[in-house]
């Protein structure tokens, strides 16, 4: 063999050495990620019945690659990991939207308590940083309304943190926003070369480290003007791996990302 050859040879055992080191690296983030979450949420949930998982044809590949954990009698949460098996999303929900996208379908009496909503926290924070926190909304205020329902955000550092109510009188004909649903989204930088670049609909997309990424609406500078090979530099909240695009913003919009 030349010596030409040894020395490809070479290159190319280095490099799947450092692939397979890499690969072990993540697989143990993962496994020692759901070991905590073992401990923190208990019993796993059994998905049967005849009932598939809910997912998006338009957005997502399949289910999220995750594990489910039962929350009570009527709510699970889910652990829901990035492509890089770090920890993308943990979300608190009706059982019924694991196999549909219609809030008709949960009964009116299905909410979770403030209490769940701080435990939540503490818990993902466990699991994955979420940073300090930069701006907490209580419903009703702060957060947008469209009829009885509430839209809320709250910024940490390094997360987004939504929550839905429902507003709806109690017992005693007094309005009162019920929390029904918590969802984390953790930031991720995408910092890297771009590999791709394809259009999809009215929007350019590009795809930086295996993952594909677009703006929140066509016209986004970066997106509409990147090049094959080109650095760019990134910010996208809560980006799994089944999704077929994710949204992200430019780095320096960090304040405008943290909105999602």
């Amino acid at each position: 063999m030349s010596r030409k050859s040894l020395v490809i040879v070479g290159v190319l055992a280095s490099l799947s050495l450092r692939l397979f080191a890499d690969d072990a690296t993540v697989n143990r983030r993962k496994a020692e990620t759901i070991v905590k979450a073992d401990k923190l949420f208990g019993h796993r949930y059994a998905v049967g019945n005849g009932k598939p998982l809910r997912y998006d044809k338009q957005t997502e590949t399949g289910p999220p690659d995750g594990v489910i954990y039962g929350h009570g009698s009527s709510y699970v949460v889910e652990l829901i990991f990035a492509s890089d098996e770090t920890v993308a999303r943990v979300e608190l929900l009706p059982e019924t939207l694991l196999h549909s996208d219609n809030w008709s379908d949960v009964p009116n009496s299905v909410e979770l308590s403030g209490t769940e909503m701080q435990w939540l926290v503490v818990s993902a924070n466990v699991l994955r940083p979420l940073g300090k926190a930069v701006d907490i909304t209580a419903a009703p205020l702060g957060c947008f309304q469209s009829g009885p329902n509430l839209y809320c955000a709250d910024k940490y550092e390094l997360a987004s943190v939504s929550h839905y109510h429902l507003e709806r009188q109690n017992e005693k004909n007094a309005m009162q926003a019920a929390l029904r649903e918590i969802s984390i989204w953790y930031r991720q930088a995408v910092n890297g070369i771009v590999e791709n670049v394809r259009v999809e609909g009215s929007q350019r997309q590009i795809k930086v480290a295996g993952q594909w990424y677009h703006g929140k609406k066509p016209g986004v500078e970066i997106f509409d003007t990147a090049q094959l090979g080109s650095t760019v530099r990134l910010v996208a909240f809560g980006c799994t791996a089944n999704e077929k695009a994710c949204i992200a913003d430019p780095e320096q919009s960090r304040s405008t990302a943290t909105q999602q």
